[in-house]
């Protein structure tokens, strides 16, 4: 699973579009969890093996997952996509393709 959405990298021009989770950590007893996507220009070339042009993080509360005591994929991907950005914008990735 993945977000497909083009995102500017720092002002750069250039675009990373295929967004993929690729770390998440859990702090059971502070309730905690964090996760890393990161950003490809496109599937292909994270398929061939091309580094990746950006990286996110995220940190929520376990309890917003839907099951909080199973980390499936797709909760992760879901909770990421709902998570407001700073000052309460909606996520960047709202509006993203599930692939």
């Amino acid at each position: 699973m993945a977000f497909l959405i083009p995102i500017e990298i720092n002002d750069t021009g250039a675009f990373a579009e295929y967004w993929r989770l690729t770390h998440v950590q859990v702090d059971r007893v502070a309730g905690v969890v964090e996760a890393q996507l990161h950003g490809y220009r496109d599937e292909a070339a994270r398929r061939a093996g091309k580094a990746p042009l950006d990286r996110l993080s995220f940190r929520f509360d376990q309890a917003t997952l839907e099951d909080p005591y199973t980390l499936a994929v797709e909760d992760l991907y879901r909770t990421i996509r709902l998570q407001p950005e700073a000052g309460g914008a909606p996520s960047r990735f709202a509006t993203a393709t599930d692939i």
